[in-house]
């Protein structure tokens, strides 16, 4: 069985909340040991987000930390601090979320931890950077997609600006670190130096928006909201039916010959304003509306058939639990199980691993007790430290 491609790796991961324990997570599932660092009686904050809650932790921390062994250290005493280094000598990454600043005071920067692992790849996560005048602002994930720019663009057009169900802020923070450390370790690979990351989950925001930011430079317009319409296309949204909404997709000159090609739509097909994409982008004041009554006559079903042989892009707005159920979802082992809390039996299906093609085999890690492997882990790094005696001959 394969150990991943970061078999042999090791993080100290000391980060919590979502936009770390993603990046680390991320790293387990790829093969890497990930010791995550909790203040002990306290951990993770995100043991006490929710409910619900299972033992001890809420649906993020379950979400989130997979593939992990907790140690509990508390990094605001001298021989926590200690520890940390002690630690950090035998890992490859060292990954941080901290308001910037923070890990200077505990004693373990980028510059502290060098000094006992010189080749450390070494990570910081924070909302706005390490540098400029907004890095020593608070963020999390709602304040970031405020400032950034999302959620101004998010929302019904006449509604108030709206943030993403998904905390999306985050989770570029997230992913794009792991995307950086796995460049970083390529890059160790080849020259034997490690290197610092400098990770902003408002740059990753930013870089999520490429489209709205290039229509920006090229127009010099600000984005509206358009709610589930599209700025640049129509008819392309949501739509009710005799029962449910769905959504229709209509993105070139194909896809609207095979809709005005249904009887049901045909008298759509005389009509000027809607001969070419621009003319039904200007026009689509009226355009949706007429859509939507003919929509409004047959149930979901219907069309999504009706649709799908015409070739055009259609799909029902499902519930969460409706997208869990899907044979796709299934098939593909997107949902995972995993035991919380350990030993405890309790079984809970969580979101899986869309990297698993290079995934480490075999079962997965369910996400640790706060200090659950405290004992094992310093022990062993104990072991590891001792000098080899050479053997008698």
């Amino acid at each position: 069985m394969s150990g991943g491609p970061l078999a042999g790796i090791r993080v100290l991961d000391t980060t919590r909340a979502l936009a770390g324990p993603l990046a680390t997570m991320v790293l387990g599932d790829l093969g890497a040991e990930v010791l995550k660092v909790e203040v002990p009686g306290v951990g993770d904050e995100t043991r006490f987000w929710g409910p619900p809650f299972a033992g001890d932790a809420g649906p993020t921390l379950i979400g989130y930390n997979r593939n992990k062994k907790s140690v509990a250290i508390d990094l605001r005493t001298t021989e926590g601090r200690q520890a940390c280094l002690d630690l950090a000598r035998s890992c490859d990454i060292f990954v941080e979320n901290f308001r910037p600043g923070t890990v200077r005071r505990f004693g373990v920067d980028y510059n502290a931890v060098r000094v006992v692992r010189p080749d450390v790849i070494y990570c910081s996560i924070s909302g706005y950077g390490q540098t400029g005048p907004m890095a020593s602002r608070p963020a999390v994930d709602l304040m970031v997609q405020a400032v950034g720019g999302l959620m101004a663009q998010t929302g019904e057009a006449d509604g108030r600006p709206m943030k993403a169900a998904a905390p999306v802020a985050d989770t570029m923070g997230g992913l794009s670190a792991a995307i950086a450390i796995l460049g970083a370790l390529m890059e160790r690979g080849r020259t034997g130096e490690g290197r610092y990351l400098d990770i902003s989950m408002l740059d990753g925001l930013v870089a999520l928006m490429g489209q709205s930011v290039a229509a920006w430079g090229m127009s010099g317009k600000v984005p509206s909201r358009w709610g589930n319409a599209h700025p640049l296309m129509a008819p392309y949204e949501s739509f009710r039916t005799a029962d449910r909404e769905i959504v229709i997709a209509v993105t070139n000159e194909k896809n609207w010959t095979g809709l005005v090609a249904l009887p049901d739509f045909a008298p759509l097909t005389a009509d000027r304003r809607y001969e070419d994409q621009p003319s039904r982008n200007r026009n689509r004041a009226t355009l949706v509306p007429a859509v939507e009554a003919i929509l409004m006559t047959r149930p979901a079903t219907h069309w999504i058939a009706v649709f799908d042989a015409a070739g055009i892009p259609v799909e029902p707005i499902n519930t969460l639990a409706e997208t869990l159920a899907l044979p796709q979802l299934v098939e593909r082992g997107m949902l995972v199980e995993v035991e919380y809390p350990p030993g405890s039996g309790n079984r809970i299906r969580t979101a899986g691993m869309p990297w698993r093609d290079v995934a480490r085999e075999g079962p997965v890690r369910s996400p640790p007790a706060l200090g659950e492997h405290t004992t094992e882990v310093l022990n062993a790094i104990e072991r590891e430290s001792q000098p080899t005696l050479p053997q008698s001959q």
